[in-house]
């Protein structure tokens, strides 16, 4: 189980979304609006890692556990390039 919640703008302001799991592609046509758009993130539960295209392709991170995450360029992931979130 796990559980991550992606924000849309630095110090986890803006919009956010929660994951329960992984999630292969945030640009489909049912809700779209963080693909490329995450700068920040909260791990609650589970180890997650980061993509730059859909289905799990090009990682864009190492994998991370629980923490808050203010500023996606601090741990190496380039800001608004996430298209994908898998639960490891």
């Amino acid at each position: 189980m796990g559980h991550i919640i992606l924000f849309e703008h630095a110090n986890l302001h803006g919009a956010h979304k929660h994951l329960f799991g992984s999630e292969e592609n945030l640009n489909a046509d049912d809700d779209n609006f963080f693909n490329d758009r995450v700068s920040s993130f909260v791990i609650l539960e589970g180890h997650w890692q980061f993509f730059t295209n859909w289905r799990f392709k090009e990682p864009a991170s190492n994998v991370f556990g629980p923490g808050v995450y203010n500023w996606v360029e601090d741990v190496g992931i380039p800001n608004d390039s996430i298209s994908s979130v898998r639960l490891t």
